[in-house]
């Protein structure tokens, strides 16, 4: 069974701010006096949707309007960089952080902030640099560890990467991106019953947090709870339903209890979709290669050019994957044409199947 189980990887940061409240959508801790904003290193986040990305857009307006009356406002410079990591925008967030490393050097929070962004960048040497100047793995900072341990993981250092997702996660028994990355690591040690704690901590403190959900029905599955792995999955595609995560392993399931149609639903809508990456869509060929092969050993009728279609479709978005030129959106939108004609063909040959079902159990029996 293919699941794609381990595709994120979870960065966080959670900084000091000025104030109660930046525009609309993100409070401050009044005790804390933090915002928190969830990102991950694969540009994907808690804050992923378009309208959460246009919310986080007006908070980052409204902060610069703050610092237009507060220029020195340290908190806010560094809220308003935080912000702009959770946007993509390295540059203005490198620079904030620079300025409020002039206002005060000595403050831990910037390098904190220069440490993510270096990650983001690939730049694991200068992230452990800054991560070293505010304590290393001695730090008492769940983001500080947390950001070791992605470091030591891409080393390959997998048992001292475990360890220190552990320490971050006991520093804030709340930093989901530690225990989302502790689960993840831990399903890849097929430590599933230490990761299934994990992820169902995650959801008793976000219970609609996808990715937690989506692991956890992974597990469900590996463990033969289908029913309870497939109300999972269709409650995330309820809140989102182009979730290519959920798409592809909902397929995996449908495919496991000989639903082949079904899955092949489920595939063609992961194509449509732009967010899978090139990794999943190798795992999504070897799926769709999978289901013909299955058809074809129980005897079902092959529609080979369907399969042909949502392999071409998934590798056209790959090879085109940025670009949004108009020519990929007429590829992408002749793909979903074929593929909704293929889908009726479908149709029509599963119910031309019952009529020869319901014609033979009448046939007497000699």
């Amino acid at each position: 069974m293919r699941n794609i189980i381990c595709s994120l990887i979870w960065l966080m940061t959670s900084l000091g701010c000025a104030t109660s409240k930046y525009g609309d959508g993100i409070l401050v801790d009044k005790d804390r006096r933090e915002l928190a904003v969830y990102s991950s290193g694969d540009i994907r986040s808690t804050l992923e949707e378009s309208e959460n990305i246009e919310v986080i857009q007006r908070i980052e307006e409204g902060i610069k309007q703050h610092l237009k009356k507060n220029r020195r406002d340290i908190p806010a410079i560094l809220a308003l960089a935080q912000v702009q990591v959770a946007l993509g925008k390295l540059k203005s967030a490198e620079k904030n952080c620079r300025t409020a490393l002039r206002l005060d050097a000595r403050n831990k929070a910037p390098r904190i902030i220069l440490a993510q962004i270096a990650l983001r960048r690939g730049n694991f040497d200068l992230a452990s640099i800054f991560l070293e100047s505010v304590g290393g793995a001695k730090s008492k900072d769940n983001v500080v560890l947390n950001m070791l341990a992605l470091i030591e993981l891409n080393r390959g250092n997998n048992t001292l990467a475990m360890s220190l997702f552990r320490n971050a996660a006991m520093q804030d028994s709340n930093d989901i991106a530690a225990r989302m990355n502790l689960g993840v690591l831990l399903l890849k040690h097929r430590m599933l019953n230490q990761a299934a704690i994990e992820f169902e901590r995650i959801l008793k403190i976000a219970p609609l947090n996808a990715d937690a959900s989506i692991h956890l029905a992974v597990i469900k599955l590996a463990r033969g709870e289908k029913d309870d792995a497939e109300a999972m999955l269709r409650k995330v595609l309820e809140n989102n339903q182009e979730n290519p995560l959920a798409l592809y392993n909902l397929a995996v399931l449908h495919k496991s209890n000989d639903k082949f149609d079904e899955a092949l639903l489920l595939i063609q809508e992961y194509v449509k979709t732009a967010r899978g990456k090139h990794v999943d869509d190798q795992q999504v060929f070897a799926l769709i290669d999978e289901i013909r092969k299955n058809q074809v050993e129980k005897g079902l009728t092959v529609f080979d050019d369907d399969f042909q279609q949502l392999a071409a479709a998934a590798r056209d978005r790959v090879a085109n994957a940025g670009k949004g030129s108009g020519i990929q959106r007429k590829r992408q939108s002749a793909a979903s044409d074929q593929l909704d004609r293929s889908e009726q063909r479908r149709k029509i040959d599963r119910l031309n199947r019952e009529e020869t079902d319901r014609a033979g159990e009448k046939q007497p029996v000699n």
